[in-house]
């Protein structure tokens, strides 16, 4: 009875005890502060040049998974998730790749119809809740981004079925059975059971969706904050777009403006300083011997010198929406590439399998509301961004104005939309 007696104490200290620390957590940030329950070393930065990049994107001791958990605490989040060995560098990684492909371009070109719908459908739910001054509809830019990008990501990821339950669009905790298939049959045919658990593929599914939610609608945020001061260039984009009507993969992808704009947008608003973030599970010297990383010890590439490289781009300060367009459109400087200069997907072989998606994504929505709305910030003196560490954040109060354009505002069919 005692020894029942103490254990019940103890039980109840940590209760206590846990309430007490959850309490200043959610004081903390209602009052705006953010930090993170775990700890972390400050990061190495390393001279940024082709040869190194490369080499720190490959090298098989140093893991993009791992300080990926480390920064996000996915073994407080995931399930505990095992993540300081390098085995998983060859056969999981390469997975997530290979599952992509299959769900790539071709896979979006049959998807589209149904992913115009969806958006269609999405838009009108986020402007019946949106308010309505008199001249115009307003809504949160930040809010209507997640919504509308987020929705469409999990119709890709997910199927038309689940991402159109309402319970799951809020959990997201499910796939479509096609996709567990495909990786279910990928790892049995690796003749490895032990590895591929369950748990395992529950937590890299968790992954994917992790890496493919929250970049697509950050970046369309600050699209639409560049396009709401940038009239001449809504007007610009609009007309490439009708010029394009009806639209469709193919040809919302080969939209060279709304490409560069989008591009550039992203070169001067990177939502992370640094770029290309690898952990080191054991000691490690670059080829050259110029660089020595300790075990556990993190290494990256800057972001913002890369993309502010006036070497590469005249004028890095300045925003220029026409930077990438070419009289050769064959040759012209896309969105989806990678380069050590804009390694915002990542590098080499670990690049951003997914970037075709999240491209895809951004176009579609950008299109339908400069189809059919005239876009302005409702106060053009709000704050509209913050920092957290090396992450650029948006605002959550900071709206939007959408004024609908009347049909013969539009092309002379009377076409306003994706399709």
């Amino acid at each position: 009875m005692k020894t029942w007696h103490t254990i019940v104490q103890q039980l109840l200290r940590k209760v206590t005890r846990l309430a007490s620390v959850t309490s200043s957590i959610i004081q903390d940030y209602s009052n705006g502060k953010y930090y993170k329950p775990w700890s972390q070393s400050a990061p190495i930065v390393i001279v940024s040049s082709k040869k190194h990049i490369a080499e720190l994107s490959e090298a098989a001791c140093l893991s993009q998974r791992a300080v990926y958990a480390d920064m996000f605490g996915f073994k407080h989040t995931m399930d505990k998730l095992e993540h300081n060995t390098s085995d998983h560098k060859v056969i999981r990684t390469r997975l997530y790749s290979r599952v992509l492909q299959v769900m790539g371009p071709d896979h979006l070109n049959s998807l589209y119809p149904n992913l115009v719908d969806h958006l269609k459908n999405d838009l009108n739910r986020v402007l019946r809740h949106g308010a309505s001054p008199k001249d115009g509809i307003s809504l949160p830019v930040a809010q209507t981004a997640r919504q509308l990008a987020s929705g469409l990501m999990s119709l890709m990821f997910f199927g038309e079925v689940l991402s159109s339950d309402t319970e799951f669009s809020d959990a997201l905790l499910r796939y479509p059975r096609d996709m567990l298939t495909i990786l279910y049959n990928m790892a049995d045919a690796a003749g490895s059971s032990e590895y591929w658990n369950p748990s395992l593929l529950a937590q890299s599914l968790l992954g994917i969706w992790f890496a493919a939610s929250h970049q697509p609608w950050m970046n369309l945020h600050f699209i639409i904050l560049e396009l709401c001061v940038r009239k001449d260039f809504q007007a610009a984009i609009r007309r490439e777009l009708e010029q394009a009507l009806p639209l469709d993969y193919k040809r919302l992808e080969e939209l060279p403006l709304l490409d560069s704009f989008i591009k550039e947008t992203v070169r001067f608003n990177p939502l992370d300083k640094l770029a290309i973030r690898r952990k080191a599970l054991e000691p490690y010297t670059f080829s050259d011997g110029s660089i020595s990383v300790p075990a556990g010890a993190t290494v990256c590439t800057s972001a913002y010198d890369q993309t502010h490289n006036p070497e590469v781009y005249p004028d890095p300060y300045s925003f220029n929406p026409t930077r990438y367009l070419s009289n050769d459109h064959t040759k012209q400087s896309r969105f989806t590439d990678v380069s050590e200069s804009f390694p915002v997907w990542g590098y080499g072989s670990l690049a951003c399998p997914g970037r075709a998606h999240a491209s895809l994504v951004i176009k579609m929505v950008v299109s339908e509301l400069l189809l059919n709305y005239d876009l302005s910030l409702e106060n053009e003196k709000a704050q509209t961004r913050w920092s957290w560490e090396t992450f650029t954040m948006p605002y959550e109060s900071t709206r939007v104005s959408l004024k609908q354009r009347h049909k013969s505002d539009c092309d002379g069919n009377g076409n306003d939309s994706l399709a």
